[in-house]
């Protein structure tokens, strides 16, 4: 979250001046959260531990960014470390001078409230991102491991088919039968796939839909392996 140069001259006198050399930590890492610092002068950069404990940048914070906001609100530990990249100029807030500061500056209780919301925004975002991953990458597979290579002289070399019955799928991994139309689409649609038919049946007294998949396995295997991160 950034302040304009009008916001931080209202709540200048409200907070300590703290100065941070180059290098030098201003907040590590599941440290308990109790201060926040809005920056006036130099850059800070943001870093969060990866699986492996390596610090991998994440971001950099600058003249009006408000740090360590998040942990002090959640009343729990720092969720990233910041370190000093240049000389830094900031004020320091304890917690109820935060919330003073909140209560009595409606422009910056706004300015949080948008910021907030945008950062709830994008999580959702994320979380709707990975849940499509994760579902694009079940259904691959099973393509892979249902795939029935050509022999025939008028398919191209390399290439076979697979069939997945839509209703059958759904109820053997619990998602919606649209969910799934919607994976195979976004696969034909950059050619990952090619969906030669689309059949409804009658099966065991209820209906259901047949996509016929062509696909080369290898370039398949490839965009799955893209993904696979997620």
């Amino acid at each position: 979250m950034e302040l304009k140069e009008d916001m931080i001259a209202k709540i200048k006198g409200m907070g300590n001046e703290v100065r941070f050399n180059m290098g030098d930590v201003i907040y590590r890492e599941g440290e308990k959260a109790d201060k926040v610092h809005v920056i006036v002068s130099g850059h800070a950069s943001i870093f969060k531990k990866s699986p492996g404990g390596e610090d991998i940048f994440v971001g950099l914070a600058g003249a009006g960014s408000v740090i360590g906001e998040m942990g002090l609100f959640l009343e729990g530990e720092r969720t990233a470390t910041v370190r000093a990249s240049s000389n830094v100029v900031a004020l320091a807030f304890d917690a109820d001078r935060f919330l003073e500061i909140i209560s009595n500056i409606p422009e910056i209780a706004y300015t949080m409230l948008k910021e907030f919301s945008k950062r709830v925004h994008n999580l959702n975002r994320r979380i709707i991102n990975i849940t499509n991953s994760k579902l694009t990458y079940v259904v691959g597979i099973y393509l892979l491991e249902n795939l029935q290579m050509e022999e025939s002289p008028y398919y191209v070399p390399e290439e076979g088919t697979a069939q997945l019955h839509i209703k059958r799928f759904s109820v053997e991994y619990n998602v919606e039968s649209s969910k799934i139309k919607t994976v195979l689409e976004s696969l034909a649609k950059p050619g990952i796939i090619k969906i030669e038919n689309v059949q409804s049946i009658q099966e065991e007294d209820k209906e259901d839909v047949i996509y016929t998949i062509r696909l080369n396995p290898n370039k398949l295997r490839s965009y799955l392996r893209s993904i696979a991160h997620v």
